[in-house]
């Protein structure tokens, strides 16, 4: 019988899956993780730097599919830490060996793909979780919880905002994936109005959006995100009729963003400019509005971990929700998006454990 605290983390030695392994190891005694990653030498320093045999390390190449889905098999869960563009073929991972599955996101165009493969997974009676990270993620638990205290909802409207209190020298600094943030910035925007699902023009919508202490105001502006994708049909019976997401970025930043672009820079030029600060000192806020009613989300760094404020909301998120998967709490089968299958309330308390706290108030 398969252990049921086993867990996998596809890129577990990158920014984000340090964390997922992180708080994987120190949320119960009884969990096992395998850091796989591309990086076999940064794999294994991750590993041993825990010092403890429940931590090993794999060297993983997502594109082949064998030598993927023999680290995979004696699993209970795997948590993908890649790019959305890998998405699909862990998941098929997955399921040719039996176990359930998380990522961090789709970017849309993927998450409406992933929704495609629901019947293989209910059918070997296994879960997918796409979208649990910060946003996707707490996001849409944050939309869940609101929407629960109403019996009609016109609108929801997403914004996440973030600031950095440490300057950065020398030019252009990513907070995370460059390939993402790239992405965010460049492809259509979707959103949903008036109830349909239409496009809008990148880097649109800018607004100065008023956040509590410590952020205050931050410009917020709109881009391709998953949530949108699944929020209105999720909530379809409830009227919804409008759905956007804004996120926070620097104008400056993203006007250096699109010169190197115009330039002729490459993603793999700017995937060297990702830097992980020594002692992170930044705040974020992940914001529903739900009609009249506002639910945060507030996180802050955790410089014991060397991590920022968004690498803990969005790691702590994944690791919560593939634990609740493997002792069950969880029990619902397909691919289902985290508004839909993450229960509100005892998520809400785990992530009060990790210094994640939510905040209610009214328009």
């Amino acid at each position: 019988m398969r252990p049921y605290r086993h867990f996998v983390v596809l890129g577990g030695a990158g920014t984000i899956g340090k964390v997922v392994v992180r708080d994987l190891f120190e949320s119960h005694p009884d969990n096992h993780i395998l850091v796989a990653d591309y990086n076999e030498t940064a794999a294994r320093a991750s590993a041993e730097s825990f010092r403890d045999k429940r931590v090993r390390a794999a060297f993983v190449d997502v594109r082949k599919p064998k030598m993927l889905a023999l680290e995979l098999k004696w699993s209970t869960v795997v948590i993908n830490c890649l790019q959305h563009d890998f998405n699909l073929a862990v998941m098929e991972a997955a399921l040719s060996v039996g176990i359930h599955y998380l990522d961090l996101g789709g970017l849309f165009y993927w998450t409406r793909k992933q929704l495609q493969l629901n019947k293989k997974f209910q059918d070997k009676g296994l879960v997918a979780v796409i979208g649990m990270g910060c946003a996707p993620g707490i996001t849409n638990i944050l939309a869940a919880y609101a929407i629960s205290l109403k019996k009609k909802v016109k609108s929801i409207k997403i914004r996440v905002g973030f600031k950095d209190f440490d300057r950065h020298e020398g030019g252009l600094f990513f907070p995370y994936s460059a390939q993402t943030i790239i992405e965010e910035l460049t492809l259509k925007p979707w959103v949903f109005r008036d109830g349909k699902f239409c496009q809008v023009t990148p880097l649109t919508g800018w607004e100065l959006t008023k956040f509590p202490d410590p952020l205050k105001k931050v410009w917020t502006v709109r881009t391709r995100h998953s949530e949108i994708a699944t929020l209105p049909i999720s909530f379809k019976d409830k009227g919804l009729k409008d759905c956007d997401f804004k996120v926070s970025f620097d104008r400056e930043f993203v006007k250096e963003i699109l010169k190197h672009l115009r330039s002729g820079w490459t993603v793999q030029q700017f995937k060297g400019l990702v830097a992980v600060p020594v002692d992170p000192n930044d705040y974020e806020v992940s914001r529903v509005i739900v009609d009249d009613l506002i639910i945060d989300c507030h996180a802050k760094a955790k410089p014991k971990w060397k991590a920022s404020a968004g690498d803990v909301d969005t790691a702590c998120p994944i690791s919560i929700v593939s634990q609740m998967i493997a002792t069950g709490l969880i029990s619902q089968r397909g691919v289902l998006p985290p508004e839909v299958v993450v229960p509100c309330s005892p998520f809400f308390l785990e992530l009060e454990k990790r210094g994640l706290k939510i905040k209610e108030s009214v328009l």
